[in-house]
């Protein structure tokens, strides 16, 4: 391997609420504060799935409007 092109590895502090997670990183600071809890967001609780639906039917819609058309079909 040769010497001087890898990064520092040195210790990072994650702060997420009361939690503190310690790990190693290549990031040129000591502490990340995270503003939004992934255990409490629901994009991982799954609380949020009327979003998802909202989607689908966007998709649905767009669907009915533009389903009759073909693209380089003759």
């Amino acid at each position: 391997m040769k010497l001087g092109i890898h990064p520092t590895y040195k210790k990072l502090r994650i702060k997420i609420g009361e939690d503190v997670f310690e790990t190693n990183s290549t990031l040129n600071v000591e502490e990340i504060l995270m503003d939004v809890d992934y255990r409490k967001h629901p994009a991982w609780t799954k609380d949020g799935l009327n979003v998802i639906n909202e989607s689908n039917k966007s998709i649905s819609d767009f669907n009915r409007k533009f389903g009759g058309l073909k693209f380089g079909a003759k």
